[in-house]
């Protein structure tokens, strides 16, 4: 059986690298790399599985995509990081409601059946604000390749998240040649640019946030790499906030921000993810700079 889902499995080899795209071809070089492209692979993968699991196009229009792989659209691939998941919002303003998109993981599998792969859906956790499905590409690429992924690759939901501004539609970058996969690059609706950036800066000041190093990562490439419009950023993040303080809610994050810069395991986290060098500390203190922005 196909160990992808939507991507024929039998052209790969654990030599994965052959199918990248020219910009990284010799990047990545040497078995090291396998498991982080077999794991980027593996969320393409889900990708085009959002996008073609339903006829009506549901999922496809249903869902705004956020995050590391929406914040690829505005910064340079070559600048940016790997991802294992795929984080949306229910696009609220063409009228979905988490009940159109439900049965995602049944739809998953449906199509996992019809396209023979071993590739199987579950629902990991499911309460009044989040929905994650998790994706077993861990166990059919380590049988299929010898690789294992660092991560189990999973599509999360935010049930009770807005979407202030009307989202973009626009092609997600990619690593791999999929032309040379004979499959074609997906279009995901996604948060606009300034939105995208506010989101950002928000999470980075949610205390319980566990990925708050990817967050400052994603922030200090779009705050380089864009001429944002600060007006708009500002009232999305004080839409975000619903009602805290934006003073109080700052000094949160840059005490967060500061404590994540002197974190030595945060520090090997992101400088294993990202794609290039990376002064950690350097950006840790520009985006806390950011902030000044939003008041």
């Amino acid at each position: 059986m196909n160990p992808l889902l939507t991507i024929d499995g039998s052209q790969l080899t654990s030599n994965i690298t052959d199918f990248l795209a020219h910009d990284f071809k010799g990047k990545f070089n040497g078995p090291e790399n396998a498991p982080n492209l077999f794991a980027e692979l593996s969320v393409v993968d889900m990708m085009r599985a959002v996008s073609m699991c339903k006829q009506d196009a549901r999922y496809r229009e249903g869902l705004i995509l956020k995050g590391g792989h929406s914040v690829r659209s505005y910064v340079p691939l070559v600048a940016h990081r790997f991802s294992y998941d795929l984080d949306f919002n229910i696009n609220q303003f063409a009228g979905y409601k988490f009940r159109d998109i439900e049965r995602l993981r049944i739809d998953l599998n449906s199509l996992s059946d019809i396209r023979r792969s071993a590739v199987r859906a579950i629902v990991v956790h499911d309460d009044n604000r989040f929905f994650w499905v998790e994706m077993n590409y861990r166990e059919t690429i380590e049988d299929a390749y010898g690789v294992t992924i660092p991560e189990r690759p999973k599509i999360e939901i935010c049930k009770a998240c807005r979407t202030y501004f009307k989202p973009v539609e626009r092609t997600i970058p990619m690593l791999f040649d999929l032309s040379s996969l004979d499959a074609s690059v997906p279009v995901m609706r996604q948060l606009e640019v300034s939105e995208q950036l506010a989101n950002k800066l928000y999470v980075i000041g949610v205390p319980a946030r566990q990925r708050r190093h990817f967050d400052i990562f994603d922030a200090y490439r779009m705050s380089t790499s864009n001429a944002i419009d600060w007006n708009s950023a500002q009232k999305a993040f004080a839409l975000y906030l619903r009602g805290k303080p934006i003073k109080e809610y700052t000094a949160q994050a840059r005490k967060l921000i500061q404590s994540t810069k002197t974190n030595t395991n945060t520090i090997t986290r992101i400088e294993s993810a990202s794609f290039d060098q990376f002064d950690f500390a350097k950006a840790a203190v520009e985006v806390s700079a950011l902030y000044s922005n939003l008041a």
